[in-house]
């Protein structure tokens, strides 16, 4: 009788590589989902726009922080906005590395599948973030904020080298 696992994990392979992506993935989205709420009414935060500052204003008619300094309302607004998807970033930070952790480290399929699919799901709602600034004509080009490019960079390599660690 065989006491060995059926399956081992190294770190310096393809799988292993991925995991180490898709954790750094989940664990940026914690970080800047426990951010969010620290910083958005700091004077730092207050600068923080969609894509670059002079995109914004072009978009808005203002800087940022005009505009909030401007309408008391819209900046409260803008603290349960910004609370709200504080709180989905680390909800899905925890689930990225969860079903990292304990699914696509161990081998399973199924993980690289919910990996996929919860990472491609996201493409449609940028697309819909950055449509008010394509009807303006404002051409955004990669200057997303981090929080939508950096793991959106991860995703590509991650998904291939899972893919191609799982086979």
């Amino acid at each position: 009788m065989s006491t060995q696992p059926a399956y081992t994990f190294v770190w310096l392979s393809p799988l292993g590589i991925s995991v180490v992506l898709f954790l750094l993935y989940g664990g940026f989205y914690i970080l800047i989902g426990t951010l969010a709420p620290i910083m958005m009414n700091t004077e730092t935060g207050r600068q923080v726009t969609v894509s670059s500052q002079a995109k914004d204003t072009a978009l808005l008619g203002r800087p940022t922080a005009d505009l909030l300094q401007a309408s008391p309302p819209l900046a409260t607004l803008r603290t349960i906005l910004l609370s709200m998807i504080g709180g989905l970033l680390v909800t899905a930070g925890i689930l990225e590395m969860a079903v990292t952790w304990f699914g696509l480290r161990q081998g399973q399929g199924w993980a690289l599948g919910a990996l996929a699919l919860a990472g491609a799901a996201v493409f449609p709602f940028w697309w819909l973030v950055f449509k008010p600034f394509r009807d303006a004509g404002i051409q955004v080009g990669l200057d997303w904020p981090p929080f939508m490019l950096i793991p959106t960079i991860l995703l590509g390599p991650a998904l291939v080298l899972a893919w191609i660690g799982l086979r």
